[in-house]
């Protein structure tokens, strides 16, 4: 079925789920450990740096994180196969989301606090994150994912004074890769000061106010 870009999203809901993946990362990479939810680019070399020395090196954390991942984008894919109106799957895609960080916050709670019993809680993350990385990717929208920023960089880096001086979509990509910034920050605060637990508390209910702000910004009374 052929994808139907209509209710494409301004880029003011795809900067908080951006800040949201900052979030996620900071709660996997420093409340787990070394270990990235989003990033899968970083896992996939964690994984390498692992083979070379397991005893440095969360290998099987890893593996689970890029296991979860993978299912969660491969089932995103049915859902963009499926679901061809945007406004829909959007919407679809980020309350599957916020119910899987409310799964992980009620997990933090009743799991073991050893590196084993948080296994579990990077399988639901990493398929959160893999259903989004597809489910944004897909819309097509140059220079953002939210979920990794590279590719924004170079492209901001490339369009500067420094390289072309065009500054094509220099807003929107300088934009996204402070939103990444900022939810990191904002998560190591949030660890540092609350506590693994209360962290994910906060997550869960971010994600669940975009997905409220989202669906009232582009409902179609509001357009009327």
């Amino acid at each position: 079925m052929p994808e139907v870009k209509n209710d494409r999203p301004s880029d003011a809901p795809l900067a908080g789920l951006t800040v949201i993946s900052g979030l996620v990362d900071a709660i996997s990479y420093v409340g787990i450990g070394q270990v990235f939810m989003a990033n899968m680019t970083g896992n996939l070399l964690i994984l390498g740096f692992a083979a070379g020395d397991p005893s440095k090196f969360p290998l099987v954390a890893t593996a689970i994180a890029v296991v979860g991942f993978f299912l969660g984008a491969g089932l995103a894919g049915r859902l963009v196969e499926r679901v061809p109106n945007v406004r829909r799957r959007l919407i679809l895609a980020m309350a599957m989301e916020t119910s899987l960080f409310g799964i992980t916050t009620v997990g933090s709670f009743l799991l073991p606090t050893t590196q084993a019993g948080r296994y579990p809680l990077i399988v639901v993350l990493g398929v959160a994150m893999g259903g989004r990385n597809t489910v944004v990717r897909r819309l097509g929208i140059p220079d953002i994912s939210t979920t990794v920023v590279t590719g924004t960089l170079a492209n901001l880096a490339a369009d500067s004074v420094l390289g072309t001086g065009r500054h094509t979509r220099a807003r929107r990509r300088a934009g996204e890769i402070v939103a990444l910034v900022l939810g990191a920050w904002a998560g190591v605060l949030l660890l540092r000061n609350f506590g693994f637990n209360a962290t994910l508390v906060v997550l869960t209910v971010l994600m669940a106010l975009t997905t409220v702000l989202y669906i009232w910004r582009t409902s179609p009374a509001r357009a009327r």
